[in-house]
């Protein structure tokens, strides 16, 4: 009877302990929660209070006139080439370079979350994907942006149902580009 008895004891007692440290985990992930909550809203609040820094253009080169024989509506040089980030793509007129092999199967790979929150001075960005897409702690994808790839980032471990944390590689990204709402994420690209 004795055994039986310890037995029960140290089982109700491992049961209470399980449960401790379960209820610990759920606390830890609430508090990660509201910092990441707290840490958005600071940002809001920062970006928020910066004025609007006015955008500086380069000069573009002068548009040609058109010959009076045939009037042809021009399109500045790189509005949607790619080349500036940010551009919209547009469909390639006859006059504009083709699409390289890389291009090609850069707007070919289908695109597995969005990135809508960036945090460039902590360094990490959130997508609209997590668990629902399996999304898992540690993979890789390369960010697209139009026909061309702008960065690379690696998932974290605060993952949800419907978003993740990133964090954003420092070394894959373009040199004066910065990863932006709006930008996809792909499965990494084979060069």
């Amino acid at each position: 009877m004795r055994l039986s008895h310890f037995a029960l004891a140290l089982t109700i007692i491992l049961l209470a302990i399980t449960g401790y440290l379960a209820w610990e985990a759920q606390e830890e992930a609430r508090g990660a929660r509201r910092e990441l909550e707290l840490v958005r809203r600071q940002q809001a609040a920062k970006d928020a209070a910066k004025p609007i820094a006015p955008s500086v253009v380069a000069e573009l080169p002068p548009v040609p006139e058109p010959s009076p024989a045939a009037p042809v509506p021009v399109t500045p040089p790189l509005a949607g080439s790619g080349l500036m980030p940010g551009t919209p793509a547009v469909p390639a007129s006859p006059g504009s370079a083709p699409l390289t092999a890389l291009q090609k199967q850069v707007l070919g790979m289908p695109a597995q979350a969005k990135i809508i929150e960036v945090q460039r001075e902590q360094g990490f960005a959130v997508i609209n994907a997590g668990k629902n897409k399996q999304i898992e702690k540690g993979m890789r994808y390369d960010v697209r942006r139009n026909d061309g790839l702008v960065g690379r980032v690696i998932v974290s471990d605060a993952i949800d149902a419907a978003e993740a944390v990133v964090d954003i590689d420092p070394t894959a990204v373009l040199p004066g580009v910065s990863i932006e709402v709006g930008d996809e994420l792909i499965v990494p690209v084979r060069k």
